[in-house]
């Protein structure tokens, strides 16, 4: 990879990435529930210490565009999100790292591992590009859409849309609605396992857009294991409107223009995917998945209520390797890798810890967050 390639990615990506977190006010989020800033830190430097290291022994079995190519069947996990936190883990703690040292742009890094630099930004790019299909990396690039299901996939949910009667779009509203409140809170109040995209063509000139919600059983993160249990691995709804304009966004989101698409719904489905195959969900299954989803987020919110401020930092180690496992579940490779990298970011976590708990009086050192929102220059700086 050329330097030229290597900084024109890095650009591209923390450029958009200041600009999506500015007009959210990212940098500003606070919880009464979990240390956002601090929890995200720790997540950052667990995946730049170690996640280089663990791409480069899953691209020695297999090749990113296979991984890309095995991320377009609906309800997959990984998905969009995970790919961006690959790259915004590894240059969020590196640009961290640099305020630390009390650097400026241009300056040399003296930490810099330009091996992991390389590994990262190759995995990242080649499996977007396989994984979108339009060869782009990220939806700015492509007018703020983001197409990834397959032609074949795309052709299985046009012939299971339904016409959309009020009470079914009602219900699944409903359902979605709950998924996604459980999904925040399963997350700690990480914007993960919901997924919008699109557009897709529909019938007669139609557009499709997709809402998905993912890791709904999940048994990896600690606190995850509740009484009442999801009865399906994901859910996948979509929406056959017309005279509909999308927006996607690097996090995975989407925004429908109008954002209210009542008066616009043509057709209908809730569909769940297992072992590659689709099927459409019944009204019973509907109302059985947003009632489990609903008991569940109170067992979880219960939970975290009781979670101590050191815990409520922690955390973030298993949030980040929840994120990177998933592509050795895709790749199909169970050789107790999901334990490998739980454990290496563990040791992050330990060695951080105590120093993320004192910053809660005297405040974070050259914090990144300041930096995403107020720097005029570059979010991240390039290689010297």
């Amino acid at each position: 990879m050329t330097p030229e390639h290597l900084d024109e990615a890095i650009l591209l990506f923390g450029e958009n990435l200041k600009n999506e977190m500015r007009a959210e006010r990212r940098e500003a989020l606070t919880s009464v529930l979990f240390d956002l800033p601090r929890r995200s830190l720790l997540g950052w430097f667990a995946l730049y210490e170690h996640q280089a290291g663990f791409l480069r022994e899953l691209m020695e079995r297999i090749p990113p565009e296979e991984i890309g190519r095995r991320m377009k069947t609906p309800g997959a996990r990984p998905y969009h999100l995970q790919l961006f936190i690959v790259m915004c883990s590894h240059f969020l703690a590196r640009q961290q790292r640099m305020l630390e040292l009390g650097l400026a742009e241009g300056e040399p890094f003296p930490e810099e591992r330009r091996d992991d630099l390389v590994t990262v930004v190759d995995f990242w790019e080649r499996a977007s590009r396989a994984y979108r299909n339009d060869g782009l990396r990220l939806p700015v690039e492509a007018g703020a859409t983001a197409s990834v299901w397959s032609s074949e996939h795309q052709g299985l949910v046009r012939e299971l849309l339904r016409p959309a009667r009020a009470e079914d779009y009602a219900a699944v509203r409903r359902m979605a609605a709950t998924l996604e409140l459980y999904n925040f809170v399963l997350h700690g109040e990480q914007r993960d396992g919901v997924f919008g995209h699109g557009p897709y063509p529909g019938a007669e000139g139609r557009t499709i857009v997709a809402r998905e919600f993912n890791d709904l059983r999940n048994e990896r993160l600690p606190w995850a294991a509740t009484e009442a249990r999801n009865p399906l691995p994901n859910v996948i709804v979509a929406y056959e409107c017309h005279d509909v304009a999308v927006r996607c966004d690097m996090f995975g989101g989407i925004v429908t223009d109008p954002v209210e698409i009542d008066d616009r719904l043509d057709r209908l489905v809730a569909l769940t995917q297992e072992g590659g195959t689709l099927r459409a969900l019944g009204p019973e299954e509907v109302a059985a998945v947003q009632e489990a989803a609903a008991a569940a987020q109170i067992e979880l919110y219960m939970k975290a209520v009781e979670w101590s401020p050191r815990y409520k930092i922690e955390y973030g180690a298993f949030l980040f390797a929840n994120h990177l496992i998933p592509f050795f579940d895709v790749a199909g490779i169970d050789d107790g890798v999901a334990g490998r990298i739980t454990a290496a970011c563990e040791q992050t976590a330990e060695r951080m810890i105590d120093d993320l708990v004192a910053s809660v009086e005297t405040g974070l050192p050259g914090s990144i967050w300041g930096h995403i929102g107020s720097t005029p220059g570059r979010l991240f700086w390039p290689v010297v």
